[in-house]
């Protein structure tokens, strides 16, 4: 038994039992048990325009010269990225936990010119997620901040750990009630477990793009793409309501782009499926931009799909395509199509150079958050050493 276990053990004066059970990485014995991205529709209805031409008609077509002349308007490229693992099952009162412990990294790459590629900022913290019967005195932030503080100290005689100056940032509690928003299941404590570590990464992402606006990074000429959905569930944050409210204003030069994506989530104009206009696009097409509203937070999104190439070999007829987002701030918005029209082609500009072979989504990657992603997981600590620990 680690030295973390060890010290569970013994601070908790016969509260706490450890079971030594085997360690295992849910990153790959595990599908993700959380999805930000897109959710299937839960019914059929027609979709509203969320730009300003309102034209009837299923597909635009990204001009070639507009392609060639636009200037770069994407400076900013923000991945996250976690590893989870269950370290073991605790004991307490009558009942058994999983012990989970995280590793996130949330990174941001600036683009300053065309041979100017460097880190932004990089936000990386270890976690580790207990039930919430672990907090024996009852005042759960309290507890854990001075617990976690002692613990760290415990964990300082560790050579590798001196050596990189290491620490656990944060004990996460998960609810160990009735009340949860997973399948009641065998592995429904893991999954809440693993909830609060993928939370604190989302909430690390979204921290970071306030970080971008207070500091006026972000503007007309400047904007964000960040790898993956901007719809972010408040359920699944650690922050009170208030603040993620307040994190909402910050995207208004944010452009979420989505890899993989339900083609059924929303319905066209006309109440049809959405999904064989996506299929049928050719290169340089995009839909019409939708609003979506997110069944998890009320907030409206600008929402559209466009072929990046067309590539000799697909794997799906949904390959070179990407989803992209808008976060709406206001009631009725509708985002200028020549906007849209403007992003789009910077968005197929930055699909070149392509990552074929280096990565299995190479076909919808954007070359700079290829290259974000890959300075982010560089980052990350051995798992074998984050196991020894326990």
């Amino acid at each position: 038994m680690g030295k973390i276990l060890e010290y569970i053990e013994k601070s908790g004066g016969g509260k706490y039992v450890c079971y030594k059970t085997k360690k295992l990485s849910l990153d790959i014995s595990d599908n993700d048990t959380l999805s930000y991205d897109d959710k299937p529709v839960s019914e059929f209805k027609k979709s509203f325009f969320a730009e300003t031409d309102q034209c009837r008609k299923q597909t635009v077509r990204i001009s070639d010269k507009l392609i060639s002349s636009t200037p770069p308007i994407f400076r900013f490229f923000l991945d996250g990225s976690r590893h989870t693992y269950k370290v073991d099952d605790i004991g307490i009162g009558k009942k058994i936990f999983p012990i989970v412990c995280g590793q996130i990294i949330v990174g941001c790459c600036e683009r300053k010119s065309r041979d100017e590629f460097k880190k932004y900022d990089i936000r990386q913290k270890l976690l580790i997620s207990m039930p919430d019967d672990f907090a024996i005195d009852g005042n759960e932030e309290n507890f854990c901040r001075l617990y976690c503080e002692k613990l760290n100290k415990e964990l300082e005689s560790i050579k590798y750990i001196q050596e990189r100056k290491l620490e656990f940032s944060k004990i996460l509690l998960y609810k160990t009630d009735g009340n949860t928003d997973f399948a009641q299941d065998k592995d429904n404590y893991k999954n809440r477990a693993i909830a609060k570590i993928q939370a604190e990464m989302t909430d690390e992402e979204q921290l970071l793009v306030a970080d971008l606006c207070n500091k006026n990074k972000l503007d007309d000429e400047s904007w964000l793409i960040k790898d993956g959905s901007l719809e972010y569930n408040p359920r699944f944050s650690n922050f009170a309501i208030t603040q993620w409210n307040n994190l909402r204003t910050n995207y208004n030069h944010v452009v979420g782009i989505s890899k993989s994506f339900d083609p059924e989530l929303i319905q066209d104009y006309e109440g049809n499926k959405l999904s064989k206009t996506i299929a049928n696009l050719h290169p340089f097409e995009r839909t019409k931009v939708y609003k979506y509203e997110s069944s998890h937070s009320g907030t409206s999104f600008a929402m559209w799909y466009l072929r990046l190439r067309n590539s000799n070999f697909r794997e799906t007829q949904f390959s070179d395509v990407v989803k992209c987002e808008m976060v709406l701030l206001k009631d009725g918005q509708l985002i200028d199509t020549d906007i849209v029209n403007t992003i789009s082609a910077n968005i197929i500009r930055e699909a070149y150079p392509v990552c074929y072979g280096t990565d299995s989504r190479w076909a919808n990657h954007l070359y700079p958050v290829f290259l974000t992603e890959s300075f982010c997981k560089s980052h990350y600590i051995d798992s074998n050493i984050i196991l020894s620990l326990f």
